[in-house]
């Protein structure tokens, strides 16, 4: 036990010990306790000891307050920085995050929810109701009343849900998570690209389908797990026995005389991706054995691994040799054909569709990495904002076809001028930003002058003679990326002001909205 912990039943069990070593020592003097006129009262000695008695329990009490304070403390650091890692972590995602209380006040938000609804700060940081949210949104946006009152219906929800809507041309998935203590978080997504890419994927499979019903030979799709059929042309269910919905409600493990040969199918298919050519005993759906040729490989078909075989009856083997090859060359093709689709899956999300160069979000992305190398080994790095002068009277006298491909033949044009280091976008509409990591603002500005030059000096097909106007910044080491392309695009406003067909640049002192 520890002194401080002694001192209070110390103290108390040798008080009386020590009043009573008193007496003894003064039992003829004026303090004496057994008589005389001046001898020390009982009730003073008692009253000693219970002022003693009350420092010792202050003293405790004191003591358990300092710990208190210092685990109260504690527990605010704690609360502030897991408060500063939760905003942090909302300002990093990708998503539009707002927190809601249990009162249905919002409390938290995070920039792309600023940037999604274009409301301003002040009002969301003023912990408006919820409804009183809602109903900005629908006015700005000339929503119904019914559609604001289900929302506030969905809002007091305790189950989470998601679902989807659409918004100035552009897909968004909004996510409600209920908290444990009341309110919620609610996050918007843009599934844009998402949503494009499973419509070529859905395309892609459809195609697929289309190739492998329209195959001479029998072809089943069975899942790589279990064996369940989940596709089969007609000429596999002619071969089974069986139609086309009889099939797929089986599983290939049904057609094996010998289960040894599907265990040897598998094994192949596990230590190779793919059986070619295997002869095997299978049997129809009424018990008859056939001699078939097995041809499979492992694949994927709606979202799933599975195994894609290709079956032929041998029974006339060499009547179904060439068949069999047909339908090898016709697996090979779709399994090429949904590498294509994956591939272009990859590029859509990161090119623009029309001239092929970078995309916004691509280069956005990029952008944050540059400019996190720039901040940490002092690098320059400048960014050229520039667009296609009178452009609008380009679609208007030509048409959008002669447009697009004005902006194609920029992106040829300049593509192949650049370095391997920079990188091109398609800002959007007529504009294009340029990247460029390492560079300062007098090197950036020659590049800008030979971009416009390329422009400028070769006419375009139909269009004839364009220019550009050009507008360049030098990020200062500490400045957003926005910050540093709103400076670049006051400079080109300065352009357009002084004649176009021109470069300009932001000089080091601006300051976006000062």
């Amino acid at each position: 036990m520890s002194p401080r912990r002694r001192l209070l039943p110390l103290g108390i069990a040798t008080l009386p010990a020590w009043l009573g070593s008193v007496a003894p020592a003064h039992a003829n003097g004026p303090l004496s306790l057994d008589g005389g006129a001046n001898a020390l009262p009982a009730t003073t000695a008692f009253l000693l000891f219970g002022a003693v008695l009350g420092l010792l329990v202050l003293g405790a009490v004191v003591v358990a307050l300092i710990r208190s304070n210092r685990r109260l403390a504690q527990t605010l650091a704690e609360r502030r920085r897991d408060e500063a890692i939760m905003r942090s972590t909302m300002e990093n995602m990708a998503e539009a995050v707002i927190m809601v209380d249990a009162r249905l006040r919002l409390t938290s938000f995070n920039q792309r929810f600023i940037d999604f609804t274009g409301f301003d700060p002040e009002f969301l940081s003023s912990q408006p109701p919820y409804e009183e949210v809602l109903r900005r949104w629908a006015r700005e946006n000339q929503l119904p009343d019914t559609l604001l009152q289900r929302a506030m219906l969905r809002a007091r929800t305790r189950e989470p849900f998601r679902h989807t809507f659409e918004h100035r041309g552009r897909d968004y998935e909004g996510k409600h998570v209920p908290l444990p203590g009341g309110g919620f978080v609610r996050t918007i997504s843009d599934v844009t690209e998402q949503h494009r890419a499973e419509e070529v994927l859905r395309d892609s499979e459809a195609r697929l389908r289309q190739l492998l019903t329209l195959a001479p030979t029998a072809i089943v799709v069975s899942d790589a797990r279990d064996g369940r059929v989940l596709f089969a042309n007609p000429k596999a269910a002619d071969t089974a026995g069986l139609d086309v919905a009889a099939l797929c409600s089986r599983t290939v493990v049904d057609f094996y005389v010998h289960d040894e040969d599907r265990i040897r199918i598998q094994q192949l298919l596990n230590q190779h991706g793919a059986v070619n050519d295997l002869e095997v005993r299978l049997q129809r759906a009424n018990g008859q054995p056939i001699w078939a040729l097995v041809s499979a490989m492992l694949g994927e078909f709606g979202g799933r691994a599975a195994v894609i075989a290709a079956i032929n009856d041998i029974t006339a083997r060499k009547q179904m040799e060439q068949a069999l090859e047909r339908a090898r060359q016709e697996l090979e093709a779709a399994n090429q054909q949904m590498r294509r689709a994956n591939a272009e899956l990859a590029l859509a999300a990161s090119t623009d569709r029309l001239t092929g160069l970078a995309n916004r979000r691509r280069l956005e992305e990029a952008a944050e990495a540059e400019l996190s190398r720039a901040r940490r080994h002092r690098h320059p790095l400048s960014v050229v904002l520039f667009d296609v002068d009178w452009f609008k009277s380009v679609n208007d006298r030509y048409g959008h076809e002669v447009g697009d491909a004005v902006l194609r033949e920029v992106a040829s044009r300049l593509g192949g001028q650049l370095r391997a280091s920079d990188l091109l976008a398609r800002w959007g509409g007529e504009e294009f930003l340029l990247l460029a990591p390492a560079t300062a603002l007098a090197e950036a500005l020659v590049v800008a002058e030979k971009m416009r030059r390329l422009i400028a000096v070769t006419p375009f097909p139909v269009a004839g003679a364009l220019s550009a106007s050009f507008g360049v910044a030098q990020y200062n080491g500490s400045e957003t990326f926005s910050a540093l392309v709103a400076r670049a695009d006051r400079a080109l406003y300065r352009t357009k002001d002084g004649g176009r067909n021109r470069v300009e640049w932001a000089g080091e002192d601006e300051r976006v909205g000062g």
